[in-house]
C-alpha cells in the first residue's frame, strides 16, 4: 500500500483533489467509491441526486493522472468502458470536459450533483466556490491522503 501512495503522490505535483458541488452533502469517498462514480457504476449520491461527472481534457497531466491513478485505465479504454455501458443496456453517461481545474470547479459549482478530480494545486482558486471531498477520511495534504 506504500508504494501505492507513493505512485499517487509522483503523477503530478502536489497531487489530486476531488471536489463536489457545496450543496452535496457528501463528506468523504473510499477509493473505490471515487473509482465506481468515475466508472458511472454509481449513478446516484446518497441524497438522490443524479451523480454529474466533469472530467480534465484527458490530455492534461490531471486528466492522464486521473485515469491511471483512480480508475487505473488509459483514455481510450475509459471512452470504450463509459461507451460499453450503454451496450450493457445502462443508460448513457455524459462527462462535461474542463480545460482548467478552475473551468472543472465552475461547472461543478453550476451543478448540484456534480464531481470533478482536479490538481490539488487548484483548491485554494477553486475552494470559495466547490467542496474538497476526503478520500479515506483524508484531505489533500494530510498525511494518507491516496492521491
Amino acid at each position: 500500500l506504500a508504494a501505492s501512495c507513493a505512485m499517487f503522490a509522483e503523477c503530478i505535483p502536489g497531487g489530486l483533489a476531488v471536489v463536489v458541488n457545496k450543496a452535496n452533502p457528501t463528506e468523504s469517498l473510499s477509493p473505490a467509491q471515487l473509482r465506481r462514480i468515475i466508472l458511472a457504476e454509481i449513478r446516484t449520491w446518497p441524497d438522490h441526486k443524479p451523480v454529474s461527472l466533469v472530467s480534465r481534457d484527458a490530455a492534461s497531466d490531471a486528466g492522464k493522472c486521473m485515469l491511471s491513478e483512480v480508475v487505473r485505465m488509459n483514455e481510450a479504454e475509459y471512452h470504450r468502458y463509459l461507451l460499453s455501458v450503454e451496450f450493457r443496456g445502462g443508460e448513457a453517461v455524459t462527462v462535461r470536459n474542463a480545460d482548467s481545474g478552475l473551468n472543472a470547479a465552475k461547472l461543478v459549482a453550476s451543478a448540484p450533483g456534480a464531481i470533478a478530480v482536479v490538481e490539488a494545486s487548484a483548491l485554494p482558486a477553486i475552494a470559495s466556490t466547490v467542496k474538497a471531498v476526503k478520500i479515506s477520511g483524508k484531505l489533500p495534504g494530510e498525511s494518507g491522503y491516496p492521491f
